[in-house]
């Protein structure tokens, strides 16, 4: 259903539809309380009538608004709508201009390698912040993941694939499989619960692709993609067609790629801020931590690497390796596995394909297999005796750990880990997570910091940087730096409150007032009564002394406190005027009247003979030219005529 023009929650006004997934519908919208652009997800109906699902989703997303980090698409709020079908949830989300690497690998091809390491490096720190922050993304995929207009990486849908993980819905379980087969790590596929470092596997099959164009498997079906996960190793990335790379980066992408997809958990990378950093020694150009047991020897070939990663895994001890000179039994095996997997796929479709999925891929062994499997009953909100005994009698070995919560009363649950609607054998350990009560810490002093300084200082401090910065001029704070902040350092709040802060722009920009023509002290005082700084300049003019000549940057706008340099006449010149042609009578008066400021003995004549009486007195020559500028104390020499015999 099409909800375009639809208010949400009094204040979300919803657009046409941007986004169409198997389970939610993406709005452009606007905010109209803040006036700024959204994106609201609205999920599907269908998906949206089972009170269980509704309950997790919530929680989850509130999970997400949880997470502030520039690389993580920023979650708002959330709600539902009541529809004649049923209440239907929705996010708010930040609303992002870009591709995702889906579309970008689909319409250009692969990214070079600098580009997809630096690209993936962000991913692995906002995958890091999340897990720090308890929440595990379960569905890192490139159409999860956009490269915004201005170059930014952001990652989507935080929290939302483990809402659906948590539904008792067989087929909504199904769905998450199909829908991410060629990015699920082995022990989802197998059925356990995932971790950090599935995100982590996630994120290793992401990178091969963007940097080969081409995922690291493919079949001809989800589950037969999942089959692959669990038993079969990939190619080495830098052996697909086309790759051509040098000894040393095919080294450092194989190695990188293959450490994070290494089949047991405990054999990928501790943590994705550990895989973050090797991605970005792979964009400067340096050789990852995963390949430094082997970078004493010289690099070989990708398929002579000496990276465990890269190893073929060993067949099973019950599954033979296969003749030579027997293709034909090889092409009926995987035609057989192909037969079986679609087999997994319908029992899955009816309800029965997890467990179905758990034995034929390995997942238990002989024990478990025959283990009574326990769906975890839902405890959050009980109190902590209650949530126990009602774990307990379910069969459960319980574990308590304390948590601090904001939303929970002390002593009562949280919930669990595994979540409730998991399946463990009877028997099994579970964690039973209590809240502690709203924990306090002290606000740090922000001043003067960066914005991304601030964001990690309150980070620190368990708090959390509000998403709308406010700006604002400053003569004093460098552009970029915190002026102030909503809560005084040193107070107390509660841990995950929100600070915000003010961020300086830099000096207001005022308009340079135009002082040319003006007297030196008139010109320096408007100057700095504008709030600029003042240079003057004296130099040669025969404009009247102290006459402003010129000023830097005039009638433009420029930040308070700029330097602004004035030129300023020293009035020591004159202009020359005409005097050829006039009576030498006219030639000290003339001189005079121009701004000459010479006496009549600085005025030196050289007579020239001349027969004609009526030329006798007058000027014919002068030592400096009519226009020309010389010092107003300058000899003059003039050449005079008087009568005599040339």
């Amino acid at each position: 259903m099409d909800l375009s023009n639809t208010r949400l929650g009094g204040r979300y006004l919803l657009g046409p539809i941007i986004g169409t997934g198997g389970m939610s519908d993406v709005y452009a919208a606007t905010d109209e309380l803040l006036g700024r652009d959204i994106a609201v997800k609205m999920m599907r109906a269908d998906l949206a009538r089972d009170d269980t699902f509704l309950e997790r989703f919530r929680r989850e997303a509130k999970n997400a608004a949880k997470l502030n980090h520039h690389a993580i698409v920023a979650v708002y709020d959330t709600g539902q709508t009541d529809e004649a079908h049923g209440s239907v949830p929705y996010i708010v989300m930040e609303r992002v201009h870009g591709q995702t690497l889906r579309d970008i690998v689909r319409d250009s091809g692969p990214f070079p390698l600098d580009e997809a390491s630096r690209v993936m490096a962000e991913v692995c720190r906002a995958l890091g912040f999340s897990h720090e922050a308890g929440i595990i993304h379960r569905d890192i995929k490139p159409a999860n993941i956009m490269i915004t207009n201005t170059g930014a990486v952001k990652v989507m849908d935080f929290g939302i694939a483990r809402a659906l993980s948590d539904t008792s819905s067989a087929m909504t379980q199904t769905a998450a499989v199909i829908g991410t087969a060629q990015y699920l790590s082995p022990e989802q596929a197998r059925g356990k619960s995932a971790e950090a470092r599935s995100d982590i596997y996630a994120a290793g099959c992401v990178f091969y692709e963007i940097a080969t164009g081409q995922p690291p498997f493919s079949g001809e079906s989800p589950f037969s993609v999942a089959f692959q996960h669990v038993q079969e190793t990939p190619l080495p990335p830098s052996q697909v067609q086309g790759m051509n790379l040098d000894p040393d980066p095919a080294l450092a992408l194989d190695a990188v790629t293959l450490t994070a997809m290494a089949k047991d958990p405990s054999d990928r990378y501790d943590s994705s801020a550990d895989m973050a950093a090797d991605l970005q020694r792979m964009a400067e150009g340096r050789m990852p931590l995963a390949a430094q047991a082997y970078t004493d020897e010289p690099v070989q070939e990708p398929s002579t690497s000496h990276l465990p990663v890269a190893a073929p895994t060993p067949a099973p001890a019950d599954e033979p390796e296969p003749a030579p000179d027997a293709p034909r039994t090889e092409k009926k095996r995987r035609r057989g596995w192909v037969v079986a997997l679609w087999i997994i796929a319908i029992l899955a479709l009816i309800g029965g394909g997890t467990a179905v999925a758990w034995n034929w891929f390995g997942g238990s062994d002989d024990t478990e297999q025959t283990s009574e499997q326990v769906q975890i009953p839902d405890v959050s909100g009980q109190p902590r005796d209650e949530a126990m005994s009602a774990l307990e009698d379910a069969g459960f070995d319980v574990d308590i750990e304390d948590r601090p919560d904001a939303e929970i009363p002390r002593d009562q649950a949280i919930g669990t880990e595994p979540g409730f609607g998991s399946s463990l054998p009877h028997g099994s350990q579970l964690t039973l997570l209590v809240s502690s009560g709203q924990e306090v810490t002290d606000v740090p002093d922000l001043t003067g910091m960066t914005t991304q300084q601030a964001q990690q200082a309150l980070q620190d401090a368990g708090l959390r940087l509000r998403s709308n910065v406010s700006e604002q001029a400053s003569e004093s704070v460098d552009e970029g730096r915190v002026i102030e902040q909503t809560h005084p350092s040193g107070s107390q709040v509660s841990k995950g409150t929100e600070v915000g802060i003010t961020v300086s722009t830099g000096p207001e920009d005022v308009r340079v007032p135009r002082v040319t023509g003006q007297s030196r002290d008139d010109a320096v005082q408007n100057l700095e009564d504008a709030g600029f700084e003042v240079d003057v300049t004296m130099v040669d003019s025969s404009e009247d002394e102290n006459r402003v000549l010129s000023a830097s940057n005039e009638g433009t706008t420029q930040p308070r406190g700029t330097t602004i340099t004035i030129e300023v006449s020293r009035g020591n010149q004159f202009t020359m005027p005409q005097l050829v042609g006039r009576d030498y009578d006219e030639v000290y008066s003339t001189l005079q009247q121009a701004g000459w400021r010479g006496g009549p003995d600085r005025v030196n004549r050289t007579n020239v003979n001349q027969l004609d009486p009526l030329a006798v007195g007058r000027v014919v020559g002068q030592s400096a030219q009519e226009g020309e500028t010389i010092d107003r104390n300058a000899p003059i020499t003039v050449r005079v005529n008087v009568l005599g015999i040339p």
